[in-house]
């Protein structure tokens, strides 16, 4: 499927940015953050009729360009570039817009969500050659199909946005879309991270790099509500009280790597499960939900053995007790749903992420209704085939 790019714009905040804001110090947590970037796309049907569709790419190009540019004011930092790994200086540079045609039909993509065609949608900042998007922190893509569908990319640097920050970004666009006037507290981010979690001297910071896998894909597997219902019954049945989405897939999915390894390798080999937490509502007293910046922290979990599904779960629960007992509040892991960001035509009919096969790395999303997950998962050709013969996790995932 060829993507061809036909404009590549710079965006500016719609109002400069005052004087007493045009340094922003990077946090604590940005500082040790690893330097690529994170990206959503979501999916977009084109409901009306086909001979609009010239008329409606460009009536909808020009709003989003619009309507980025003001919430790029509410945004501000992601208007620039980074300045080494301590600050942002804010001088309105913008953030880039690309235009794309789709020369191919969004159902192609929707039956077969394979990454290397996924790939092709969005601007790739993490590619060190490309000058001209190097350190830009927000990037954008409007991929407009044949068939009138548009798929849009947005791509953030880590260095400044995780997940709840993409969330957070996403939301108030959308909302400024279908209302540039809008004053509603969602349109807005908040800043105080920064002067919470102050920097250090950059060059006495560990390296927090990530593998990238060259030789993998990233496999989807679908939990879909039934399957999902069907899991926590299982869990349930086996002793667990209150189980979450969550809990039951990543034991789910611990269980059958570890059974994919000890097939490999003939022998059980020790596996560490490590999940990523919010901490946002987990402070004393707690940030705001849509303060912008790296905000995780991450438990982990240790076996030896192969264990059953309950076992493991005791060990995640073990594990969030402990992070807990560290920043003094309790909680649940989160997964981030986007499937409620409205530009005006419509919830996205499938919302993915859009990130590089990065060694054991595995990602959640929500499923279009809320109730299932998708798991995003970095695996070569042998696991994939080693998984894929697991009775058990046939019987809840499907790809």
């Amino acid at each position: 499927m060829k993507v061809e790019i036909v404009s590549r714009e710079i965006i500016k905040p719609s109002s400069p940015t005052p004087p007493n804001l045009k340094t922003y110090n990077l946090s604590f947590f940005d500082q040790i953050g690893p330097n690529f970037y994170v990206s959503i796309l979501l999916f977009y049907p084109f409901n009306n009729d086909h001979d609009l569709y010239h008329e409606e790419i460009d009536k909808r190009s020009k709003r989003l360009k619009s309507s980025l540019s003001k919430t790029l004011t509410r945004f501000y930092p992601f208007a620039e570039r980074l300045n080494e790994n301590v600050s942002i200086e804010c001088y309105d540079e913008g953030a880039i817009f690309i235009e794309a045609r789709v020369h191919g039909f969004m159902t192609l993509v929707l039956e077969e969500p394979d990454y290397s065609i996924r790939k092709k949608f969005r601007l790739s900042g993490n590619d060190p050659g490309d000058m001209e998007t190097k350190n830009h922190l927000l990037q954008i893509q409007t991929n407009f199909f044949e068939c009138g569908g548009l798929a849009i990319s947005v791509s953030m640097s880590h260095k400044l946005a995780d997940a709840s920050t993409m969330s957070t970004f996403v939301k108030a666009w959308s909302a400024i879309t279908l209302n540039p006037n809008n004053v509603d507290p969602i349109c807005f981010a908040d800043f105080s991270l920064s002067s919470n979690l102050p920097m250090v001297n950059p060059y006495s910071l560990p390296n927090l790099g990530f593998s990238i896998e060259s030789n993998f894909a990233l496999k989807r597997y679908v939990f879909d509500k039934f399957k999902m219902n069907k899991l926590m019954k299982k869990v349930i049945n086996e002793g667990v009280k209150k189980p979450t989405r969550v809990e039951c897939v990543s034991a789910l999915l611990w269980k059958c790597l570890m059974a994919t390894s000890k097939s490999r390798f003939g022998v059980e080999r020790p596996s560490t499960f490590i999940q990523t937490v919010n901490l946002r509502s987990r402070t004393i007293p707690p940030l705001p939900l849509n303060s912008i910046g790296n905000m995780v922290t991450a438990f982990f979990e240790t076996t030896k053995e192969t264990m059953n599904l309950k076992d493991l779960i005791t060990n995640l629960r073990r594990g969030l007790r402990e992070s807990r007992k560290r920043i003094q509040r309790r909680g649940n892991c989160l997964i981030f749903s986007f499937y409620e960001a409205d530009f005006g035509w419509g919830k996205p009919t499938w919302v993915c992420p859009c990130v590089q096969p990065f060694k054991n790395l595995i990602v959640f999303m929500d499923t279009r209704d809320g109730h299932g997950i998708e798991t995003w998962c970095p695996l070569n050709e042998e696991k994939i085939a080693l998984l894929e013969r697991d009775e058990e996790f046939l019987t809840f995932a499907q790809s």
